[in-house]
C-alpha cells in the first residue's frame, strides 16, 4: 500500500515538473545592440543579426526563412536564393535599396539547451523564455560565464561582450520555480526512503518473531516426547 501512495506521488511531482513551451517572441527590434541577439522558447531561437546594406550572406546548417527589417522594424522585401553545399545551406539575400536593420531566422533547439558559436570580436546575447532562469549548480547554468546579465520585460538576458577568441556558448535553462521543485522532490524521496526503510524493518521483525514463535513450538514438541 505505502508503495502504491508513494508512486502515486512520484507521479503527481513528475506532472508538475512538466515544463510547458514558451513561444517565440517577434516583438524585439534592433536597439542599439551591436551584436549577434537569440531568443529562446523551449524548441526554438529567434536570431537577431545587425545588417547593413543590400547583399547578405549567411550559411546555416539547416534551413530557415531569412526575413529583413529596417531600423523602425518594418519587413523589407527581399529577393533569397540558397544553395546546399556540404552540409550547409548557402543563403544569399539581396534587397532593392541599403537597409540598416537587423536579419531574423528561427533555428531549432531542444531540451532546454542552447547552444551557439560566439566568433572573436562580436557581442552576443541571449534572452530566456519567460518564466525561466539559469545559474543552478543542479540544473544548468550557462558557459562560459556570462559578462553581464541584465532583466527585459522580466526575461533574462545574458551577454556576451566582444569574446576574445571564438567559443561555443551553452546554456542550460529552466522555470523559475524548478529549484523549489527540485527540493521538493528529495525532500519526498527521502520521505518515501525513510517509509520503505521502516516498512523492510518492520519486515524483519515480523519474519524474526514468526521464526521465534515456530522456535518455541518446537522446542514444547521436542519436550514432550
Amino acid at each position: 500500500m505505502n508503495r502504491k501512495i508513494g508512486f502515486g506521488l512520484l507521479m503527481l511531482l513528475a506532472l508538475f515538473l512538466v515544463q510547458v513551451q514558451v513561444p517565440v517572441s517577434q516583438g524585439m527590434v534592433a536597439d542599439g545592440f551591436n551584436g549577434t541577439t537569440y531568443i529562446l522558447a523551449k524548441s526554438e531561437a529567434e536570431v537577431i543579426v545587425p545588417a547593413n546594406g543590400s547583399s547578405f550572406n549567411l550559411t546555416l546548417p539547416f534551413k530557415s526563412e531569412i526575413r529583413l527589417f529596417d531600423s523602425q522594424g518594418l519587413e523589407v522585401p527581399v529577393e533569397t536564393e540558397v544553395h546546399f553545399w556540404r552540409g550547409s545551406h548557402q543563403y544569399e539575400v539581396v534587397s532593392e535599396e541599403d537597409v540598416e536593420g537587423h536579419l531574423n531566422y528561427t533555428l531549432p533547439i531542444s531540451d532546454q539547451r542552447f547552444v551557439a558559436p560566439a566568433e572573436e570580436g562580436v557581442s552576443v546575447r541571449v534572452v530566456l523564455p519567460a518564466g525561466y532562469a539559469t545559474g543552478d549548480p543542479l540544473l544548468g547554468k550557462a558557459r562560459p560565464k556570462p559578462d553581464e546579465v541584465e532583466t527585459l520585460d522580466d526575461r533574462t538576458v545574458l551577454i556576451w561582450t566582444n569574446p576574445e577568441k571564438r567559443t561555443i556558448i551553452d546554456v542550460n535553462f529552466y522555470r523559475d520555480d524548478a529549484p523549489r521543485a527540485f527540493r521538493l522532490f528529495l525532500l519526498l524521496l527521502a520521505f518515501l526512503a525513510g517509509v520503505l526503510a521502516l516498512e523492510h524493518l518492520t519486515s524483519i521483525r515480523r519474519l524474526r518473531s514468526v521464526r521465534e514463535d515456530a522456535e518455541v513450538d518446537r522446542d514444547e514438541k521436542e519436550g514432550r516426547l
